[in-house]
């Protein structure tokens, strides 16, 4: 059997989206993950400074209980151990930086979380730069930070249109 007849018969379902050039109105609506495309800019440009997580995940989360809100992310990891994790405490802990489509940016480290100071839908390299430093210099550092004013991701609009149409469909089912 192979890893795809594996994944049909276990109910997983996922999509390729390594080099998935610009993403188009359409292909962002129809997208069960919607974020995916988005994800791989990160990696993109996590990969360019060689700083690459041990584990990427993109998903979606549900609130519990029969009202409880969906939500969709990415998730970024550094096991503990990785050796681009500067600090000892964060050695020791590890490293993760996510995304929330209803609460943006954030990192964690331990029992330590902070929001990170990027766009919703910030551009992938202020998002590297922004992980890069909470791994060299902690998550609450005095040190100076990344610039993050070059902004928005360039494809930004159609995620956007993409989430509000994931949104519309999951109220819909739930309404």
């Amino acid at each position: 059997m192979s890893a795809i007849d594996e994944q049909q018969a276990a109910g997983v379902s996922g999509q390729s989206i390594h080099d998935s050039g610009r993403l188009s109105v359409d292909d962002a609506t129809r997208a069960t993950l919607p974020q995916q495309f988005y994800g791989d800019a990160i990696d993109r440009a996590l990969a360019a400074m060689e700083f690459l997580p041990d584990t990427i995940e993109t998903g979606m989360r549900k609130e519990p209980g029969p009202t409880g809100r969906r939500e969709l992310f990415l998730r970024l990891e550094w096991l503990p151990g990785h050796d681009d994790l500067v600090p000892d405490a964060m050695c020791a802990s590890g490293l993760v930086v996510q995304w929330s489509h209803l609460a943006g940016w954030s990192a964690r480290a331990g029992d330590d979380l902070v929001a990170l100071a990027l766009a919703d839908l910030a551009n992938p390299a202020l998002v590297a730069d922004a992980a890069m430093h909470a791994a060299l210099h902690g998550l609450r550092c005095a040190c100076e930070k990344p610039d993050t004013t070059d902004g928005r991701w360039e494809q930004a609009v159609y995620l956007d249109i993409a989430l509000v149409a994931y949104d519309e469909r999951v109220d819909g089912v739930a309404g």
